[in-house]
């Protein structure tokens, strides 16, 4: 996991830079930016992406080291208590994880989609949704203003399955933006043929999302007719075969098509191994959150404690675990959103 400041280069090792940030050290690789002994870089995702001027990242660090051990010291306190679920899963994240964390962008160029999850608000049947589609000058535009404006150093390129953006239009978006802009590109696009995700890996992108929803395969089958787990999860280990970081998991508190959820607990166990087994970089646990348009529209969402009680489990399970925190669960409850 990187910081999103500026760090000194210290080691190198091939492909893999050593990057140090007041004492604490980070490896991060550097296929996506040349990198050498001394450089001041920004790194996300564990990719170098960006040198940065010694002079332009002494002032930011200047101006970030009170903060940044103070922030230290905040979080140790809350790991006060090791009886407590919340804390002991803290604790394990502060001893693996340090205090880092990365802040993902997410452009979402399009709400087509060719298929009928009974979950989604942009499932193909909804006729209630205004579509849209951005042109790969917008989607240039918009990285721009969220790099440039914002200070994104990383990038989710989302939509639905939208098949037109073809191979070769996806492979231009990308590789114009790799080419204008120092940022780690994320694409989250469905299930698209194993030759796109390879050319978009040329292009330059480093990151899928594509998370498997629920590894009760009859379950997947209800909610998502358009597609079969199997074929899914295979889709996801050949993904992570081409070099990509893999980010995959499910949805906590998914129901059926006839609105029971299945026994919470065991399901969100099996869930949470097979996310590991999957080799996931990072972790997404999202909560469902009904949609008005949708067959599941009557159903109640989960309670957030059984979304806080998963990402603790998983950190227990997995403790050197990259979880996300995902803008689902920011909806469901801001406030534990940004714990």
């Amino acid at each position: 996991m990187c910081y999103a400041i500026p760090g000194k280069v210290v080691e190198i090792d091939e492909r893999i830079a050593t990057i140090e940030y007041f004492g604490e050290r980070k490896k991060a690789y550097t296929d996506l930016t040349e990198t050498f002994m001394g450089d001041y870089v920004y790194a996300q995702g564990g990719f170098v992406i960006q040198k940065v001027p010694e002079a332009e990242a002494q002032e930011i660090l200047s101006d970030w080291k009170e903060l940044f051990f103070r922030l230290q010291e905040t979080d140790q306190k809350l790991t006060n208590n090791p009886k407590n679920l919340y804390q002991r899963a803290n604790a394990l994240r502060q001893k693996h994880q340090g205090n880092s964390c990365c802040i993902h962008g997410i452009l979402e160029f399009s709400n087509y989609c060719k298929n009928n999850c009974l979950y989604c608000g942009i499932r193909n049947s909804n006729k209630k949704l205004q579509r849209y589609r951005m042109t790969s000058e917008e989607i240039l535009s918009a990285v721009d203003y969220a790099v440039n404006q914002l200070g994104f150093k990383a990038l989710v390129l989302q939509s639905g399955e939208d098949y037109w953006y073809d191979e070769n239009t996806l492979y231009q978006i990308v590789k114009d933006i790799r080419q204008r802009y120092p940022v780690l590109i994320f694409i989250s696009i469905g299930e698209r043929e194993l030759s796109t995700y390879q050319k978009l890996h040329t292009a330059g992108a480093r990151g899928v999302l594509l998370r498997f929803e629920t590894s009760d395969s009859a379950l997947y089958a209800q909610v998502k007719p358009d597609s079969k787990l199997q074929r899914r999860l295979e889709l996801i280990r050949k993904i992570r075969s081409l070099g990509y970081l893999v980010i995959t998991g499910f949805l906590v508190g998914l129901p059926g098509s006839n609105g029971r959820e299945k026994p919470q607990i065991p399901q969100i166990i099996r869930n949470i191994k097979l996310t590991a087994e999957l080799g996931a970089e990072m972790f997404s646990f999202g909560p469902f959150i009904p949609h008005p348009d949708t067959p599941l529209s009557d159903i109640r969402p989960p309670k957030i404690e059984t979304i806080l009680n998963t990402i603790a489990r998983a950190r227990l399970m997995n403790p050197d675990a990259k979880i996300l925190v995902t803008t689902a669960l920011e909806t469901l409850s801001p406030e534990d959103g940004a714990r």
